[in-house]
């Protein structure tokens, strides 16, 4: 019974981070950049994939910009996530993010991947915030694809 306490506060970190994960993909999403700020550590960095279609950025704001920059005059884009294995040591934990986005825009780029996001978070306060987010694509797509793009609801 001792461990108890230890492993409530196990299962809150693992909740912690999981909302850390989805709140990054409701945020791309959306373009929320609000949201997108408060999921980085300040000095965060965020990678992704290789050249010729790799981007980087270091530090909150510079992440934020960079989300601007690539949801700009996008049509449509939308990320799915799904948590992996996630290991917490002390106030720093790893995991891997499987993922999935389908964009459109603008004008007629498309793009549609699947890739791996191996995180780095930290502690902050109750909750935590990603040290590192780097994609790895599995599999990138940039071919036409068919379908209608909606707006969100306004209220959205």
């Amino acid at each position: 019974m001792s461990d108890q306490p230890s492993r409530l506060q196990q299962f809150m970190d693992e909740a912690s981070i999981r909302n850390t994960i989805a709140r990054f993909a409701d945020s791309a999403t959306r373009a929320d950049l609000a949201m997108f700020y408060s999921v980085w550590a300040d000095d965060g960095e965020f990678i992704i994939g290789q050249a010729p279609h790799g981007q980087y950025s270091k530090g909150a704001d510079n992440n934020v910009a960079l989300l601007h920059k690539l949801r700009a005059g996008k049509e449509f884009f939308v990320q799915f996530a799904l948590p992996g294995v996630i290991v917490i040591d002390g106030d720093q934990a790893t995991t891997r993010t499987f993922v999935h986005e389908s964009a459109r825009g603008p004008g007629e780029k498309y793009y549609r991947n699947h890739c791996i996001a191996f995180d780095v978070l930290q502690r902050s306060g109750d909750d935590w915030v990603f040290k590192s987010r780097s994609f790895q694509y599995l599999w990138l797509d940039t071919e036409a694809f068919s379908g209608t793009g909606f707006p969100l609801f306004p209220a959205a």
